[in-house]
């Protein structure tokens, strides 16, 4: 789960299970566009915030009903356990950590009714130097990301995300 647990690297079976999911065409407005793009990557934005304060009534209003994850085994996460955890994740929060985007892409299918975001989130200690800082410095985290967002009710939602960390340089 991004921000705390590791997650493995792609099933096409899961992105096959997001489209299936799919629930046609209801739009409020076309999502195919510069704008939109930039309107789901707020949507990203507002994930990795709600992840890192554990705040389940943001993550449930992100994650769409079917949402599944995997753990770093590759085992399947329900929105309920998703979410389930993250109420529970309080308890065990680390020391606060700023998060940003690097080599982000959005790619628009079925009509730029279903996204799907790749990129890195690399993770630092609160107090860490931001972009000066090496990036093999070890207090930082890599972590490439797939996620796959339907155009539903109005709004982007997450229905799959998948994580892998990795250390820059070792490819």
């Amino acid at each position: 789960m991004r921000g705390s647990l590791g997650r493995s690297a792609g099933s096409a079976a899961i992105l096959l299970a997001a489209l299936a999911c799919w629930a046609g065409p209801v739009r409020a407005q076309p999502p195919a566009s510069e704008r939109n793009a930039a309107s789901l990557m707020a949507v990203e934005q507002q994930w990795l915030t709600a992840l890192q304060r554990r705040d389940v009534t943001a993550l449930a209003r992100i994650l769409g009903r079917e949402f599944i994850d995997s753990d770093y085994l590759g085992d399947a996460i329900t929105r309920a356990q998703y979410l389930e955890y993250f109420a529970h994740a309080a308890e065990r929060q680390g020391p606060p950590v700023r998060q940003q985007f690097e080599d982000v892409r959005v790619r628009f299918i079925a009509g730029g009714e279903v996204a799907i975001v790749t990129g890195v989130v690399v993770t630092r200690p609160a107090g860490a130097p931001s972009a000066a800082a090496s990036s093999h410095s070890p207090e930082l985290r890599h972590s490439r990301f797939t996620d796959v967002f339907v155009w539903r009710e109005g709004r982007w939602q997450a229905v799959t995300g998948q994580e892998t960390h990795f250390t820059p340089g070792r490819r």
